[in-house]
């Protein structure tokens, strides 16, 4: 079968991740994603930190200050970035200048002949760009317009800025992470909004595409991040609004069951387990090699352990602090009980299971070289996913949208690159 989205144009305009991998997901479904750059705007959040850090300061660096490959971020370190590597996969990439006449003249006609736009722009950057529904509505009515607006396009907060960790404390989900009676700011920001929102996003242009095959006409999708994140907490909405409790953080706790993570042999590793009955918890002492403390009644059963939990934390982490964390996690496994090593990136990449099954293939960029990238994740019987096309050199796309899809002449293509309005670089002063 060919792939669901084959045919299916869609305009990149995204910043940071969420929009970007949702578009890049599209991409994988068979879309030829156009991703709109300007030259004289330079994406931070997309392609990379500005100014760029020396060589000297990224070899020091950790993270994604250091996210080049062999943290050397060359001549053109905003080809080069990991983030952008990965989100920008299987897209195309066009330079358009959207605050001047001719930019805006260009994106319509790209707007006229294409299916999807994406936007996950704050309100207030999107409406000066003109990225609405009264404005593009017009120019092509089957268009579908995803406006990810983090809370809405309408309401008191419509305009507010800020990123995920900003949206997601307002959605609640801020205080029920991290360890009891621990200060908020110890959990850290994981940016669960960014993770789950581009999958919704898929999902919300694939309703509406099939609803534009039975209606020839597109419409506009207001995708508000934080309400969607809102949908993964909604047993702790709906049973404090039950009996009025209000929730608050268990760190790595269960609610029914003893759950927690362990440390295991070496220099922070750690193992996660989860023992659910009685039963489960005689695999782990078993495996465990039956420790005196098993006999003890506060620790016997699952019910005494949850109620002297403290204490029974203080064993396990005695007992596991032996074990290499693949070993135990195969012993548990074997055993029946809930178990898996919690990894870092060199751990997944070196792992057995994701190596046979290839979670991890090779991309080559002609700026970054080849490396391994995460997969798409789905699988289908009928269809293999695109996959293999690097993220695009910015602006390597430009004749091929101007001349091909737009019709541009070679004067007219030419006189745009004079005027500096196109261009296959950023300044290096960005």
């Amino acid at each position: 079968m060919d792939l669901p989205l084959r045919g299916i144009r869609v305009i990149d305009i995204t910043v940071v991740w969420s929009g970007p991998s949702a578009c890049r997901l599209m991409a994988a479904l068979g879309a030829e994603v156009i991703r709109v750059e300007s030259i004289d705007h330079f994406p931070a959040s997309s392609r990379g930190p500005v100014p760029y850090p020396p060589p000297e300061v990224i070899g020091q660096a950790k993270g994604l200050a250091a996210a080049y490959p062999g943290k050397d971020p060359g001549p053109d370190p905003y080809n080069r970035y990991a983030p952008f590597l990965i989100t920008g996969q299987g897209k195309r990439s066009v330079t358009m200048e959207l605050y001047t006449e001719e930019g805006r003249r260009a994106f319509r006609q790209l707007v006229q002949c294409s299916d999807v736009l994406v936007e996950n722009n704050s309100r207030t950057i999107s409406n000066a760009l003109r990225l609405t529904w009264e404005e593009l509505g017009p120019v092509n009515p089957g268009l579908v317009l995803v406006r990810m607006a983090p809370l809405g396009l309408d309401g008191p907060y419509a305009d507010a800025t800020g990123y995920g960790m900003h949206f997601e404390a307002l959605t609640g989900i801020g205080s029920l992470r991290g360890h009891a009676d621990a200060d908020p700011g110890d959990a850290g920001s994981t940016f669960h909004m960014d993770d789950v929102a581009p999958q919704g996003v898929v999902f919300a242009v694939l309703a509406a595409l099939m609803q534009r095959e039975r209606t020839g006409q597109g419409q506009l999708v207001e995708f508000a991040q934080g309400e969607y994140l809102m949908q993964g907490l909604g047993d702790a909405f709906v049973a404090s609004s039950l009996d009025g409790q209000a929730f608050s953080p268990d760190g790595n706790r269960h609610p029914a069951w003893l759950q927690g993570i362990y440390p295991c042999r070496g220099e922070d590793q750690w193992i996660a387990l989860t023992v659910r009955d009685d039963a489960e918890l005689a695999g782990l002492t078993g495996v465990l090699g039956e420790p005196e403390w098993a006999a003890d009644p506060r620790f016997a059963s699952v019910a005494a352990g949850r109620e002297h939990q403290d204490e029974l934390d203080q064993r396990l982490a005695a007992a596991t602090a032996g074990w290499s964390k693949r070993a135990l996690f195969l012993a548990l496994q074997q055993a029946g009980v809930p178990a898996a090593p919690v990894y870092d990136e060199a751990d997944a990449y070196a792992d057995p299971h994701f190596e046979q099954r290839q979670v991890f293939r090779p991309v080559t960029h002609p700026s970054a070289g080849t490396h391994l990238y995460p997969s798409f994740g789905a699988r289908f019987s009928g269809m293999e996913p695109e996959w293999g096309r690097p993220a695009p050199l910015i602006g390597q796309d430009n004749e091929y949208v101007y001349k091909t899809l737009l019709h541009y002449t070679d004067e007219e293509y030419d006189r745009l690159a004079a005027d500096g309005l196109i261009g296959t670089t950023y300044p290096r002063s960005a």
